[in-house]
């Protein structure tokens, strides 16, 4: 059995970025007035989305907001119309955030912003390199073709929206090129059934894996990479690193005979082809014998920047870092950053060149959000921060979600 991660089903309010009071009036000093805000001295920022299951009048508005942290636990709080389980991105242009009417940036000068309506729920976010914009991907839902995202492109001139057949949950940043994994393929179902090994014996509806190019479009179409007989895949991090064309993530999933499988996959954009390596111990044994605990894998948490010299890093839900030889699948953990993901809390790790941030909420209403960062190379850590303030503003009613530091960090 799979624990799937804890995911906010946000009802979006619709409401502009405002500088309104919330109604929750204890953090009415920390929301800032959009037409002053800058990031200034932000060392962590992330978003609080509504969580649905907190029974609420349908009537009722229902923000939500961006967090900027500084180094002293001192925050800022910008007032969204909200998005579902949100992901934002940091370059030197500024960190970029969304909700379902507009995208934004928000820079060393101020806030920026553009009209673009777009699905309410999104997938991921990246900065495009060498400053030249974002792109990121929305969840549509189901639609007359099968399943459908949107993916939007925005600059410093203004935001363009176009779909994409399939939900494609994982997603890489190669270059300037965006990939996309999907284990809801929509149109493309149809395909598949062309292509050895890509029905289960199991369940002949499952859908095997999807590799696509999203962004640019081909012929303002995702472009069809590859395909992969992985079916019931488990709950998958939303961005993944790429290296020289290749992908690279951690993959739990069901193999064509219904076999279970826990990998290291490297899927290669240029030609479609792709190697995974079981994940083992220095002993040889399978992790789920003794190191990582399988009912909570799907609870890890890494990013885009995880990889280091030939290893992925990633933080297991026990709290401690784990580093994956990608050529050989051996684990080994690094250290213990005591920061741990379960029913009473989650965490989320920011990977950097030179650090591993780590952002933990814990479900009780009351204890302050807090951060750690370490030295990426060493494991001692560099500084701790407790945000305190936001407890009584999110109450249960509030999770957080996308998460980001400074490129630089």
């Amino acid at each position: 059995m799979r624990l799937p991660r804890l995911i906010a089903l946000a009802a979006c309010a619709i409401l502009p970025v405002t500088a309104c009071t919330s109604p929750d009036g204890g953090v009415a000093g920390n929301i800032a007035d959009p037409d002053v805000v800058k990031l200034g001295e932000t060392v962590v920022a992330f978003y609080l989305s509504p969580d649905t299951s907190t029974e609420k009048k349908s009537t009722e508005e229902r923000p939500a907001y961006l967090v900027l942290v500084q180094a002293d636990g001192s925050k800022q709080l910008i007032e969204t119309s909200g998005m579902t389980e949100p992901h934002i991105a940091w370059s030197e242009a500024g960190l970029f955030f969304s909700d379902h009417k507009r995208d934004y940036i928000l820079g060393k000068d101020g806030l920026v912003s553009f009209e673009n309506k777009k699905a309410g729920h999104q997938q991921s976010a990246f900065a495009l390199p060498g400053n030249k914009g974002f792109v990121a991907v929305y969840n549509e839902g189901f639609s007359e073709s099968g399943y459908t995202n949107q993916v939007a492109v925005t600059t410093s001139t203004g935001s363009q929206l176009y779909q994409v057949e399939g939900n494609y949950f994982m997603n890489a940043l190669c270059g300037g090129v965006l990939n996309g994994v999907a284990t809801e393929v929509g149109a493309h179902f149809a395909d598949s059934a062309k292509i050895p090994g890509m029905r289960s014996k199991v369940d002949p509806g499952a859908q095997p894996e999807l590799l696509s190019q999203l962004y640019p479009a081909t012929e303002g179409e995702e472009k069809v990479l590859a395909w992969r007989g992985a079916f019931d895949a488990g709950d998958h991090n939303r961005h993944v690193p790429c290296h020289d064309g290749v992908v690279t993530f951690l993959s739990d999933y069901a193999d064509a005979d219904g076999k279970p499988h826990m990998t290291i996959v490297s899927w290669n954009t240029s030609n479609g082809e792709y190697t995974e390596r079981p994940l083992l111990d220095v002993q040889g044994r399978p992790v789920a014998e003794e190191l990582v605990d399988p009912e909570t894998f799907s609870q890890k948490s890494y990013d885009a920047r995880a990889v280091r010299g030939g290893h992925l890093e990633w933080l297991a839900a026990d709290g401690r870092i784990m580093s994956t030889e990608i050529a050989s699948g051996v684990t080994r953990p690094r250290f213990d950053t005591g920061f741990t993901s379960g029913s009473n809390s989650s965490s989320q790790a920011i990977f950097t060149d030179r650090s591993i941030h780590l952002v933990q909420e814990t479900f009780d209403g009351e204890t302050p959000v807090k951060i750690k960062q370490f030295d990426r190379a060493t494991g001692d850590m560099v500084t701790e921060i407790a945000v305190p303030g936001l407890a009584k503003q999110r109450g249960i009613e509030f999770n957080l979600r996308g998460t980001a530091v400074p490129p630089t960090a």
